[in-house]
Formats: structure tokens, sequence, C-alpha cells
């Protein structure tokens, strides 16, 4: 086993803790346009269980500055772990994969990070948010928010800013490199800032980068219901019909039923449709992040012999010995 392999095992353990908040945890991140609520929501799980939904601390204006920030903490540790960048990463490429064709556009995404501790905890959150939206829409904006806050705060109040200059267009050319810069620092796993580029290239008439965009969001988060209804109308933009009825089909569905009346309304009996989706994404939720942990335990490597209990005990720790065995 290598060196790094070695490093990995002895240190991971470490680097998975201290990811890990000793403050209470948090679900926060503002609203598009606002600051969520700081009081503490819980939600009922579908096994009774309470579940936080709340994942980082917001600072707020005057408050201490020193409150935990998983962006910081996941640079540092992973400085310790001195791994080398893998090879696919390092030919990565946004602006190559966008240049592409369509056959190889998902192929050559680089493998995903490891997923850690709090990478898990954020998951679970994000599946029983998603099965909350069986019941209404009130859980998207909790999901807008877990989306932007996926790499912390440093990370999120840079996209926040960059948000800002969304809305005027003689800022777009900033915008852009801004956020190809948040894409490069954080990685194309971070979809937020990917998904407000394809915006961007969307208001800009570039429908050909957008649409590509919207791919790779959807390949990463296929449950990403911005993206869905995103990806309709840049097919629409580009003149193609039947590949906007085809994307507005997996599209998250309105609550209330199309024979509710008025048209559109948002009361009346519930939409069958509605519950198919959440639990098709759901499933796709958990399948994704089953396959992440396999990677994890992957990328870990075999464990080394003398982590293995021996035949017999006497060879490593004598039977008089009542000292504790560090592991």
């Amino acid at each position: 086993m290598t060196l790094t392999i070695q490093r990995k095992r002895l240190l991971f353990p470490l680097y998975l803790s201290l990811l890990l908040p000793t403050q209470t945890n948090s679900f926060a991140g503002p609203q598009q346009g606002g600051r969520s609520n700081p009081t503490k929501d819980t939600r009922r799980s579908s096994g009774g269980k309470s579940t936080n939904t709340r994942l980082y601390n917001w600072v707020e204006p005057g408050e201490d500055s020193s409150a935990f920030d998983v962006d910081t903490a996941r640079k540092q540790l992973e400085s310790l772990l001195g791994e080398d960048k893998d090879e696919s990463n390092k030919d990565f490429s946004l602006p190559k994969l966008l240049e592409g064709s369509t056959n190889d556009l998902l192929s050559s995404l680089p493998p995903p990070p490891p997923l850690s501790s709090i990478e898990r905890d954020r998951r679970l959150v994000e599946i029983d948010l998603l099965k909350h939206l069986e019941e209404g829409d009130e859980p998207s904006s909790k999901l807008w928010n877990l989306w932007y806050s996926e790499r912390g705060l440093t990370a999120q109040k840079k996209l926040k800013a960059v948000d800002k200059l969304m809305g005027d267009p003689t800022s777009w050319h900033d915008c852009e490199e801004k956020l190809m810069e948040l894409i490069d620092e954080y990685g194309i796993y971070f979809v937020e800032p990917v998904n407000r580029l394809a915006t961007l290239y969307y208001l800009q008439g570039k429908f050909k980068e957008s649409y590509r965009l919207c791919q790779v969001i959807l390949k990463i988060k296929p449950w990403h219901f911005g993206a869905l209804a995103g990806i309709v109308q840049v097919c629409i933009g580009m003149g193609d019909r039947n590949a906007a009825r085809v994307w507005a089909a997996k599209r998250l569905p309105n609550m209330a039923s199309g024979t509710s009346f008025p048209p559109f309304s948002q009361e009346g009996p519930v939409n069958p449709r509605r519950t198919e989706w959440v639990e098709k994404m759901v499933q796709s939720a958990k399948e994704l992040m089953k396959d992440a942990e396999k990677n994890t335990k992957k990328s870990l490597g075999k464990p080394e012999k003398y982590y293995q209990k021996p035949a017999n005990s006497n060879e490593v720790l004598d039977n008089n010995d009542d000292s504790d065995a560090w592991q």
C-alpha cells in the first residue's frame, strides 16, 4: 500500500471528526432576496424522529465571525491529507466541457469528492426535504438554502454577492468570470454556481452552453427542480419543441390536480404525479448516496494487516495487560 493511502487511513478519522461543527447544527443560508428565519426548524421524518433541517449558522452582521466554516476546515484538513489530485481532475476544464460533443459531455466529469460525515448528514437532510415536497411547496425554499450553503459560509457569501450582478446586463461579463472562479475553486459538484451560470447564459442567449450546464446539474442532482424548469425554457429558446416537451414531463408537478378549478389553482385534489415524482427522486437521491459511500470506502483502500485482529490476541496484547488499546 502506498504512503498516500496510509496517510489517508490515519488522517481520515480526524478529517471527518473536525468537519463536524461543535456548536448546534443549523439550517441557514439566505433565501433569494433575504435571510432565512434564524429560529430552529425541525421536521418529523417518516420514521417519527425529529430531524434537524438546518446545517449551518448564518452569521448576522455584528455577530462573532469566528463561527464554524466548513469550507475553511475542509481546505485545512485536505492540506493535511496531502493527497495528490487525480489525473482526471487535472484534465478537467469547464470551457472544454462546454465545447465538447454531447456524447462525451457527462462522461468527462471528474470523479466526485469523498463523502465526509457532514456531507452525508447534508444529503440526509436533502432527502428528508425532498420527501416533504409531497406535502407542499414550502420545503423548496429550504432546499434552495441548502444548495447555496453546500460548501460552507464563505462559498455561500461569494455566491450571494455574484447573484447581485445577475440583474445588471452591464455586469454580466464580471458575473461570468466570478461564477467560473467559484466553480474552479469549489468544484463542479457544488452545483449552485453551475446553475447560476446556466441562468446567465440563458439570459445572454447562449442556449447551447446553458443546455449543457443544465445537463451537468441534472446528472449530479436529478431532482434539482430549478434546473428542470430552466432546461425547458432553454429548449424553447433553441426552438426545440420536442425536447422541451420531454423535459417538461420531468419537472416537479403542481400540488393540485389538473382537474382543479379554476385552472392552475393551488387548491383541489392532490396531483398523483406529484407523489410519483417525489418517490422517484427520493429513491434516486438514496441510490446516489450509496454510490458515494461505496466510492469513499474504495478510495481509502484495504485496511493494513496490523488493523486486523490476529487469531491469537496474545500476539498483540498480553492477557495481564489491562491498559486500553488505542485504535
